[in-house]
């Protein structure tokens, strides 16, 4: 499994890069691709965010490779940490309240299919505007900063965007404090419909040394989204919100058939505050339908040509 994301070495990285970012010159960042990327791959701190957005991936990659059975059989590879909760609406919810072994991460999956095809659910996933018809609780995302989408190199896989985002969300309930998030997002689709994915062998219910790792190939077409928090101090919390702490936030979206999909859903994340057991039970397994909302807003579009 993955860490809380985004501390110590990368996070004094961020810090310097955030600093720069709102004091200094304008970077070549915003200059042609090609000087763009050179500097970039100079700079420690830009570094820093490709190996978040590297281990944002294989996280989602290592909880995918968990649930991706066939239906009925699905989520069968995930450790015994994580509870089972009855079928709704077709998705198969799982919990945990320590995500990768570690206490207090609070982790929801979510696996459902949708007729509709896969570019059609990814775009109700990826769009800011469609973004309330799965997740009541957003306010607004806004992108800190945009950095070179070849930085992200993973076999089988073509990064579409890479980036330092803000998010801000409402609370889930009157005692609790609205959250915002500080990420590092990418955005992939996998190459000519292969996915290359790194799955870990057999490892004795996750003790003992690392695990080795196999190689699988899969001809379906697959896109992904996958977000990781990054610290940067020098982006202040908004008055009134708590930065929660998202080790892993994202899906992938396999096409079965030109309008048939399934989608994997992941969010992991320390609410980084007091947050009520009931609040933390109820909005958990509420996390992972946002699988079904995606489907029904996708085969709405499919059928009547509109999104709500």
């Amino acid at each position: 499994g993955g860490g809380g994301g985004g501390r110590g070495g990368a996070g004094d990285a961020f810090e310097e890069l955030q600093v720069a970012m709102l004091t200094g010159p304008s970077s070549a960042l915003n200059g042609p691709a090609a000087a763009a990327e050179a500097e970039a791959e100079a700079d420690s701190c830009v570094r820093a965010a490709v190996a978040t957005a590297l281990e944002a991936h294989r996280v989602l990659e290592e909880h995918v490779a968990a649930c991706d059975g066939e239906e009925g059989r699905r989520c069968l590879g995930l450790g015994e940490q994580w509870r089972s909760h009855p079928t709704r609406q077709g998705v198969d919810v799982r919990t945990t309240d320590a995500f990768c072994g570690q206490a207090g991460v609070n982790g929801a999956i979510g696996v459902g299919d949708a007729a509709a095809s896969s570019e059609a659910v990814r775009a109700v996933l990826a769009d800011p505007d469609k973004r309330r018809l799965t997740d009541p609780l957003w306010q607004s995302t806004e992108v800190v900063r945009s950095l070179p989408s070849r930085l992200v190199r993973i076999e089988g896989w073509r990064t579409l965007e890479l980036g330092i985002v803000t998010e801000r969300f409402k609370a889930p309930a009157v005692v609790v404090s609205p959250r915002d998030s500080l990420v590092v997002r990418v955005r992939l689709k996998s190459v000519d419909g292969t996915r290359v994915r790194l799955v870990p062998a057999s490892c004795g219910g996750g003790e003992g040394p690392p695990c080795p790792w196999l190689v699988l190939r899969s001809r379906a077409l697959h896109c992904e989204q996958v977000q990781r928090s990054v610290d940067a101090p020098a982006l202040a919390v908004p008055r009134g919100y708590v930065r929660l702490r998202l080790a892993c936030g994202g899906y992938q979206i396999r096409a079965v058939a030109p309008d048939r999909c399934t989608t994997v859903y992941v969010n992991a994340l320390d609410p980084n505050g007091y947050v009520p057991k009931p609040v933390v039970r109820t909005t958990m397994p509420d996390r992972a339908m946002t699988v079904a909302k995606a489907a029904q807003a996708a085969e709405r579009h499919r059928k009547t040509g509109k999104w709500r």
